[in-house]
This record gives C-alpha cells, structure tokens and sequence, in this order.
C-alpha cells in the first residue's frame, strides 16, 4: 500500500456493495406494519449510497440503503406504497414533528361528547 492509496477514490457506491437482504426485509416490514406510508428515495452522496426512506402516516421512519433507483420504486409499487423524489419534493412535516415528539392526536367519536337534545314545547318546527 502506497502513501496515496487512501486519497484514491474508490469506483462504485461510496458504502461498498449493495443492500443486505437484512435491511431489505425491514423495508418490507415497515410497509407491512404501519399505515400510510409513504417513500422517498434519496440520492447518493459521497459517504452514503443511495437510501429509501419510508415515513408512516403518524411521522415514525425508517432509511435503508438500496440498490438503485429502480429496486427502491419496485419495493414500494410492490406494497402499493407512493415513493416521491426526496430532492424534489423535500420531506413530510410529520416526520420532523415525530422526531421533536410532538404526536398528532387524533379524535374519535367515542371521545365526543353526547349530543343532548332539547326539547322546546314552544317552539314549532316549520315545515315549507
């Protein structure tokens, strides 16, 4: 090994080869698992290769390495998940209210109140 050896750069994805099929089967998990889940492929850079990040419907994600832009678009069409362009489209407000804790409550109809109704003998309904 010669002095310049490590400054040379290195051919294919600055993380060495591609995706486990570790990190493939928690992709697939995480669509299966959650609710409205949405993927962003995100491009390489020169100390990651390129990433799929996958947001749930209350902001919780998950960033795997994959392959290429192809096998990230074929993993969500798979599941049916919509999978936008991350430098285009940026990322959901949810995800970073998820990571500030802030969680979105969400209101059932168990949670309202009763609707009382009040009977008036005064007042006549009219009809048209």
């Amino acid at each position: 090994m010669s002095l310049f050896d490590r400054f040379r750069r290195r051919k294919g994805s600055p993380s060495g080869a591609g995706p486990s099929a570790k990190s493939i089967a928690e992709l697939r998990e995480f669509m299966t698992t959650r609710d409205g889940v949405e993927g962003f492929i995100e491009p390489p850079t020169a100390v990651y290769a390129m990433t799929l990040l996958l947001v749930a419907g209350d902001g919780e994600y998950r960033r795997q390495p994959v392959k290429d832009e192809r096998q990230a678009r074929g993993l969500c069409s798979d599941h049916g998940v919509p999978v936008y362009d991350a430098r285009i489209v940026g990322y959901p407000k949810r995800m970073r209210d998820y990571e500030r804790g802030v969680r979105q409550t969400r209101i059932a109809l168990e949670d309202m109140p009763p609707l009382d109704v009040i009977d008036r003998p005064d007042r006549k309904d009219v009809e048209d």
